[in-house]
C-alpha cells in the first residue's frame, strides 16, 4: 500500500518542475528527513491559531513561540465550525493499493478551504497547483478556496507576525481535472517504487471510500 498526500503531489509536481533540483531534495523531503524551516514552523503555529478560533474578533494570538498580531487586518473572516478534518480515499491505480490522504483546514457543504500564511497575495502562485485539484477529485468537492494572509515580519521583533491583509481565492472542479490529478499520481507511483520503496507497506484494507 502506498499513501499519497495532496501535499507531497504537489511537492513532487514543483520538484519535477525545477531543473536545477536534485533527487536527494525530494527523497529527502518524502522520507521527512528535511528539518522544517521558521516558516514552516509559523505556518503550523497559525493554522492552530485558526484551527481553535472562536466567533469575535482575532487580536494578538501567541502559539508554539509566535506571535500573530491581527490588530491591523480590516478585513472579516468567516471560518467553518468543520475545522482540521482528515479525508481518505483508497483505490487501486495501476495495481498498487493507493490510500489518497488530506487534512483540510476548514470545510462546509459546499467548499474546502486551506490557509495560506504568505508574503505575498499572488494567485497566480496557486493556479497551477495539484493541491486543490487532488481535493476537489478525491473528495468529490466542487469549490476549493484559499484563504490567504499576508504578512510581515518586523526586524525588532523575531517571531513576530503582522497579519496585514487577508485575500480569498477559490478554484473549482473542471472536465478531465481527475485525468490531469492522477497521470502525476501515477508517475509518483512509479516514483515512489524506484527511489522511495521504503513508503510502500504492507495493507490488507479494502478499497472502499471513508471519511474519518
Amino acid at each position: 500500500m502506498i499513501r499519497i498526500s495532496a501535499t507531497n503531489l504537489e511537492a513532487f509536481r514543483r520538484w519535477k518542475a525545477n531543473p536545477d533540483a536534485e533527487l536527494d531534495e525530494i527523497v529527502n523531503y518524502l522520507l521527512k528527513k528535511t528539518p522544517p524551516t521558521e516558516a514552516m514552523a509559523a505556518g503550523s503555529a497559525f493554522h492552530k491559531v485558526l484551527e481553535t478560533a472562536s466567533l469575535g474578533e482575532l487580536n494578538i494570538e501567541q502559539m508554539d513561540g509566535f506571535t500573530f498580531d491581527f490588530s491591523k487586518m480590516e478585513s472579516e473572516i468567516a471560518l467553518p465550525a468543520t475545522r482540521e478534518r482528515k479525508l481518505t480515499r483508497q483505490q487501486m491505480v495501476n495495481g498498487e493499493r493507493v490510500t489518497f490522504v488530506g487534512i483540510v483546514d476548514a470545510m462546509d457543504a459546499t467548499t474546502i478551504y486551506d490557509h495560506k500564511l504568505t508574503g505575498s497575495l499572488d494567485p497566480e502562485n496557486y493556479t497551477d497547483s495539484l493541491q486543490w485539484r487532488c481535493y476537489l477529485d478525491w473528495f468529490s468537492a466542487r469549490k476549493f478556496t484559499y484563504n490567504l494572509f499576508s504578512k510581515y515580519q518586523p526586524a525588532a521583533n523575531p517571531g513576530t507576525y503582522l497579519i496585514k491583509q487577508f485575500m480569498p481565492i477559490s478554484f473549482y472542479a473542471y472536465p478531465n481535472m481527475h485525468r490531469d490529478v492522477m497521470a502525476v499520481a501515477e508517475e509518483f507511483i512509479e516514483f515512489i517504487k524506484e527511489y522511495v520503496p521504503e513508503l510502500i507497506k504492507d495493507d490488507i484494507s479494502s478499497t472502499s471510500f471513508e471519511l474519518n
